[in-house]
């Protein structure tokens, strides 16, 4: 497993050429090459764009670069992350964010512009802490979350694996957000949500009892 930090990146290559693609290439200006893109484009690109993921991983172990999913989608990043070989896997956090020196990032990882990551969180792979997210001390995120931007997860709470916090949320502490669950724009998680629901409003309550993915 390789992971660091968006100022040790060369040269990468980003697996989705969608719209989270383009904002983690935004992130990296500066620090690091971006060689090509996989997958269906939504916007023009100023590198080739690849037609397989099979192609991007060809590219990568050949010309020894680093790989990043940059899928939007939080279950289908995380089945295109286990595609990838563990040698090639990489995550990134913009200069202008903080993460607490005591915290890793697991593999296709990203963090973005301002947001910040503090002491003692454990965070999982193909996470996204988005724009001016905020991840506090002693939080836990499972795999393949996507904390939206100006989201706040407050200490010692649990994000389950491939929930949603929906940009400008709070999640109070200590509360858990169950895996697959999505949490609304500007919800404030005041009680454990149960996974698979989607709660909204403040204080969250349920609106409906099935995962949605955006």
């Amino acid at each position: 497993m390789s992971t660091e930090s968006a100022a040790a990146l060369t040269s990468w290559i980003a697996l989705g050429a969608g719209g989270h693609a383009a904002s983690v290439a935004h992130a990296l200006l500066g620090v690091g090459t971006l060689r090509a893109v996989a997958g269906v484009p939504s916007r023009a690109w100023s590198v080739p764009v690849l037609d397989s993921d099979e192609d991007a991983l060809s590219l990568a172990e050949s010309e020894d670069l680093r790989l990043i999913v940059t899928i939007g989608d939080n279950r289908r990043r995380l089945t295109v992350l286990d595609l990838v070989p563990a040698t090639l896997r990489w995550s990134a956090a913009a200069l202008t964010s903080t993460v607490a020196s005591d915290v890793g990032l697991g593999d296709s990882t990203v963090v973005l512009h301002h947001a910040h990551v503090g002491t003692g969180a454990r965070v999982g792979r193909g996470i996204i802490i988005n724009t001016s997210a905020v991840v506090e001390h002693d939080v836990a995120l499972g795999d393949g979350v996507h904390v939206a931007p100006g989201a706040i997860v407050l200490g010692g709470a649990s994000i389950d694996e491939a929930a949603l916090i929906g940009s400008g949320a709070r999640i109070l502490p200590g509360r858990r957000v169950g895996s697959d669950a999505v949490v609304g724009a500007g919800a404030v998680v005041t009680r454990d949500v149960l996974p698979g629901t989607f709660v909204v409003g403040v204080p969250a309550v349920e609106l409906r009892t099935e995962g949605v993915r955006t």
